[in-house]
């Protein structure tokens, strides 16, 4: 082996239910496994995952005008908590939020209440609005915030707050599924809803008999990190990585660090900091006096020790070794990409500080599935194999995205399709440069550019002159020329950041006859 180098809340609550010892086998669920000869199902022998809104709490109007600190203009019965009127369900309340585009209040209309809307939380209402209404004044916004610490004081189980510039949705992923060997109830956020808002909607959310919450935490500024743990107040606070992202909002990765660590800033002794040992941007992070530092990493003394790790199964799966004290487990994990190894790390680290296993950490996530768009494999009905890890993209995620492809076993070309890397200040053309180069070294047989930062990048490189490389402005312009380019047997992998739209070039091949 070789050691590796690096809405509506009703419709997307994640919520477990577990017995003890059982998280190795989940019954009514299917997840995609992946072998050499394609995707294959797996299915699990016990109930897991919930994603239904009969399993979020009830909010009486009196809790909810408590809770904001609002006026009862008119009475309605219990109901749970939506933001989004496209997918607002019978008997729950909407959250009427504001932000500088977008104001909710416009879309409350009689029709809503004919939808099953009980009541609205927000400024305002429209004519003739017969159900129930709870006021706010100012910002709906920082209303919102104030249920979601009301919410966070009716809980009293353990709440995992995880951030980091790279893995945070996957390693909170991970922490949910091997958290289930407690014999509780786990409840996670719901996708990486990890700003202001999808924070204060994950805590709103948490079921009255969860006994452990997991949740994403993320930043793009000063200031917002000590916001968000500040509302959440994380009894376990995990800081995977500091890297380059949102880096137009920094000077340094000292500075992300240091935003990072707001995370630690107001930790109370008992709490808990689970800590990437490798990272010395991390390890220089101050943490508050009587709060207990758990190590994960490569380096000797890690209270879980990440020994080795490598590809196997043609580049599908990762095999991962983990150490504690004496004992010694092999995981392995049916997803592509060395970079899980230090997540795994991360969920192996959360989870034996609360008591689970290691042995029960490699039963749990050996049937661990890919998250939507995060190095999620898919065949196409036309024999190409997709990698899709189109939902974001940095520096060090995306040279990860390249190492996958290189690693996955290919009887065709390797194609890669990049889209640009977002928010990285003004040294973003030097970052593509630099991705552009690891790409050349790796020996990918066909590249495809979208955007003006790789456009840029590749100009400065005279590399558009090269047949490998396709370059456009938008991913449809460039899945135009690339489509005449792959076939049946061929390994596609696409990345870029959010606002690119890389998913578009995703099914326009599989749309491919």
């Amino acid at each position: 082996m070789k050691a590796i180098t690096h809405p509506s809340i009703s419709r997307c609550q994640t919520f477990t239910n577990t017995t003890p010892l059982l998280s190795s086998t989940i019954s009514s669920l299917t997840f995609r496994s992946y072998t050499k000869n394609g995707a294959k199902p797996i299915n699990s022998n016990s109930k897991k995952s919930l994603q239904n809104p009969n399993f979020l709490p009830l909010w009486s109007v009196n809790e909810i005008a408590q809770a904001v600190n609002g006026r009862i203009m008119k009475w309605g019965p219990p109901g749970t908590i939506s933001t989004d009127t496209r997918t607002l369900q019978p008997n729950q309340w909407f959250f009427a939020i504001s932000g500088e585009n977008f104001d909710a209040h416009d879309f409350i209309t009689t029709e809503l209440s004919e939808k099953g809307c009980i009541g609205v939380v927000g400024n305002r209402v429209c004519e003739n609005w017969e159900m129930g209404f709870v006021k706010v004044n100012g910002d709906s916004i920082i209303s919102l915030m104030m249920m979601a610490s009301y919410a966070r004081t009716r809980f009293n189980g353990v709440l995992v707050g995880v951030t980091g510039s790279v893995g945070k949705t996957t390693t909170r992923a991970m922490t949910g599924l091997v958290l289930e060997n407690l014999g509780l109830r786990v409840y996670q956020s719901c996708r990486n809803w990890n700003n202001r808002i999808g924070v204060a909607l994950s805590l709103i959310g948490i079921p009255g008999n969860a006994g452990v919450a997991v949740l994403e935490m993320g930043m793009s500024g000063k200031g917002e990190m000590l916001e968000l743990a500040r509302m959440a107040l994380p009894t376990i606070r995990v800081i995977l990585n500091v890297g380059v992202s949102h880096l137009e909002n920094f000077g340094s990765l000292e500075e992300i660090a240091m935003a990072k660590g707001e995370i630690l800033a107001e930790a109370k002794p008992g709490d808990v900091c689970v800590l990437n040992a490798d990272d010395p941007l991390v390890m220089s992070l101050p943490v508050p006096f009587g709060v207990k530092k758990v190590l994960f990493g490569r380096r000797e003394g890690c209270d879980v020790r990440l020994v080795a790790a490598e590809s196997t199964d043609g580049g599908h799966a990762v095999r991962v070794v983990l150490g504690k004290h004496d004992e010694m487990v092999e995981i392995v994990v049916p997803c592509p990409g060395l970079h899980l190894a230090l997540n795994t790390c991360a969920a192996a680290a959360v989870a034996t500080h609360l008591g689970v296993s290691l042995s029960q950490i490699q039963s749990s996530l050996s049937t661990f599935s890919p998250l939507p768009m995060r190095a999620e494999l898919e065949v196409a009905p036309n024999g190409i194999k997709i990698v899709n890890d189109a939902y974001n993209a940095s520096p060090a995620s995306t040279k990860a995205a390249i190492d996958i492809l290189k690693s996955i076993e290919c009887r065709g070309k390797r194609v890669l399709i990049l889209g640009d890397m977002l928010e990285l200040g003004p040294l973003e053309v030097k970052f593509h440069e630099k991705i552009l180069t690891h790409c050349c070294d790796s020996n990918i047989d066909l590249i495809g550019l979208a955007g003006k930062r790789f456009s840029t990048a590749a100009e400065n490189f005279n590399l558009v002159k090269d047949t490998r490389i396709v370059v456009a402005q938008y991913a449809e312009d460039l899945a135009v020329e690339i489509l005449k380019r792959i076939s049946c047997d061929d390994v596609v992998l696409v990345k870029g950041s959010r606002a690119m739209k890389m998913e578009k070039f995703v099914d326009a091949i599989i749309a491919m006859q």
